[in-house]
């Protein structure tokens, strides 16, 4: 069951504090961000775009799916309402990044409903000038 604070507006916000971020700290949360934002539109082709090819992706319960899969299941089985990226920090080394932080997740996955705080750990890498979500970092 859904808590009153649980929120199905489709939209993935900031509210974490970024004000001393760099120019490039800032690119990669966007990237981070645009991804968030097209896993709640279920976006597929946005998520083509976005998620870096090899990329596997590990849910809660331990099971992983390849990109394909995961794309798949986004707007069915994974459906996601709302996300709000909290407590951010992002390093840089070169073409990689690595974003933690707290995501707030609305969704329903699986049939489990709810918001789901989410210790993120997420690699980006820089292709073409373009931050990807990669699980490589």
């Amino acid at each position: 069951m859904f808590h009153s604070d649980d929120i199905r507006d489709g939209k993935a916000v900031v509210t974490s504090d970024v004000s001393d971020f760099t120019p490039e700290q800032l690119e990669v949360l966007e990237a981070y961000q645009a991804m968030q934002q097209a896993m709640v539109s279920a976006d597929h082709d946005a998520l083509r775009a976005i998620v870096e090819e090899g990329t596997i992706f590990t849910h809660l319960s331990g099971a992983t799916q390849t990109k394909e899969e995961f794309i798949s299941e986004v707007g069915g089985p994974l459906t996601y309402y709302h996300s709000d990226i909290r407590e951010v920090s992002v390093q840089i080394n070169g073409d990689w990044a690595v974003l933690t932080g707290v995501v707030a997740l609305t969704a329903n996955a699986y049939g489990a409903r709810g918001t789901f705080p989410l210790n993120v750990h997420q690699g980006l890498h820089r292709v073409d000038g373009r931050w990807l979500y990669s699980n490589r970092a």
